[in-house]
């Protein structure tokens, strides 16, 4: 997926994110995506809501960083009827962080990487995530 994802404040503590784009599947089929999450500071963690769909302000995801080698990191796993969503993020720098989605169940296997830079000021206050 190629696309653009957006932070903007939601009041004290909280960030609305939306990401959009093109999928594009092994087959050659392109599809637009779009998703939206809060993250809401939380004493010392992080959680992260579904803002969008049925699911809209039901938790998705609870991280508690700590300090390692190569930045703060956080894991935590989702589990959405037969399937889970195992995630682990790591805060690189001050404009960079990066997420992986591991998702296993009886009818999903995949993995979600995702590599976010913030864009400097020259353009749009935005973060762009070319994924592989």
């Amino acid at each position: 997926m190629i696309g653009d994802a957006d932070f903007a404040s939601t009041g004290e503590s909280a960030l609305t994110y939306r990401e959009s784009g093109i999928l594009r599947l092994r087959d050659g089929r392109e599809l637009s995506a779009s998703r939206q999450y809060r993250y809401c500071a939380v004493g010392h963690r992080v959680d992260v809501q579904f803002a969008d769909g049925p699911n809209t302000g039901k938790l998705f995801l609870n991280l508690e960083f700590s300090r390692k080698n190569r930045g703060y990191e956080a894991t935590d796993t989702h589990v959405c009827g037969d399937d889970a969503y195992h995630a682990f993020y790591r805060i690189l720098d001050a404009g960079s962080f990066e997420t992986v989605i591991r998702v296993i169940g009886p009818r999903k296997a995949y993995d979600l990487r995702s590599r976010y830079s913030k864009v400097s000021r020259t353009t749009p206050d935005r973060l762009l995530f070319p994924l592989a």
